[in-house]
């Protein structure tokens, strides 16, 4: 963990405690790269693996920044029900101020939709919408975050639109972009309420209206369950994906109904449910990398 100073007053507020916060959610928020590879990924199919470095890095940066704002200032409104989960986040230690991470996650949003902005005007617009749909979602006075069912479609939608960046920023919206920007947002509705289970005791006693606390632990599972299959069946449907691409697909759809049925038996231990975000976090972008491989071999899109 990196220590964070805590002080009274706004005045006394230094400059390393800004960095410090910086570093802090550099590395505990893991999560944001997925969103980071969507974004590449879709670029990588846009420009048929002919990919200008300083686009890709501007990419990156600015989706990545974006979407380290958003896990920053949801923290913010997200500290009673993190108490009360335990979570080990330095607001709900009380280890740093508040306004520190709001003026933290200001200056992210701003930094990456000026990045984003300088690609083109569709990029701009995809990163005005994602500004704003995170703080519609983590606000007080919206709070989408505590209303089913629109967290996890906010969730899903942020995703979706990740993927579909970097079509725009090539200029190139083709079959496999769209696919991929479908796919990821179904994904999401796995990965999302995953985070709702291990959060559930706290969700619940916070008001938060989540899957795991409208429909059950037990139900939100079973529609969990249901996304491999119907990711690998679109797949199978929209695409004359090549033998790779299906090995590769299977595979990782086989492991998410593995591991998604793991946390059916064992969703109440918060350890388990924790290394069952990783990996199905990766068996995401693997997932992706499957319409890659099927672009990359010349299958025309349709």
């Amino acid at each position: 963990m990196i220590p964070i100073l805590y002080k009274e007053g706004e005045n006394s507020i230094q400059f390393t405690d800004y960095l410090r916060c910086l570093i802090y959610y550099i590395k505990q928020r893991s999560q944001v790269y997925i969103f980071v590879a969507s974004a590449l990924l879709s670029l990588a199919i846009a420009s048929k693996g002919i990919v200008e470095p300083i686009l890709a890095i501007k990419l990156a940066l600015g989706t990545y920044l974006i979407s380290l704002a958003t896990y920053a200032y949801n923290d913010v409104t997200d500290a009673l029900a993190d108490r009360i989960n335990k979570v080990d986040r330095v607001l709900a230690r009380g280890k740093v101020d508040d306004k520190t991470v709001k003026r933290v996650s200001i200056a992210l949003f701003l930094v990456g939709m000026v990045i984003l902005m300088h690609i083109n005007m569709y990029t701009a617009i995809i990163a005005l919408t994602c500004t704003v749909l995170a703080v519609a979602y983590s606000h007080p006075k919206t709070s989408l975050k505590d209303r089913f069912p629109y967290k996890t479609i906010v969730n899903a939608s942020g995703a979706g639109l990740a993927a579909l960046i970097g079509g725009f920023a090539a200029d190139n919206l083709s079959a496999h972009v769209m696919m991929l920007a479908v796919i990821s947002f179904l994904f999401l509705f796995i990965l999302a309420p995953l985070g709702d289970i291990q959060d559930y005791e706290g969700d619940k006693a916070a008001g938060k209206r989540t899957f795991p606390v409208v429909l059950g632990v037990n139900t939100t599972i079973a529609m969990m369950l249901s996304i491999p299959f119907m990711v690998t069946l679109l797949l199978f449907m929209s695409m004359n994906i090549n033998m790779l691409s299906i090995t590769v697909t299977s595979i990782a759809n086989i492991a998410s109904t593995t591991v998604i049925l793991l946390v059916y038996k064992r969703w109440y231990d918060k350890a388990i449910v924790n290394v069952s975000r990783h990996i199905l976090r990766l068996m995401y972008v693997v997932n992706q990398v499957s319409i890659i491989l099927s672009a990359s071999s010349g299958v025309e899109d349709i």
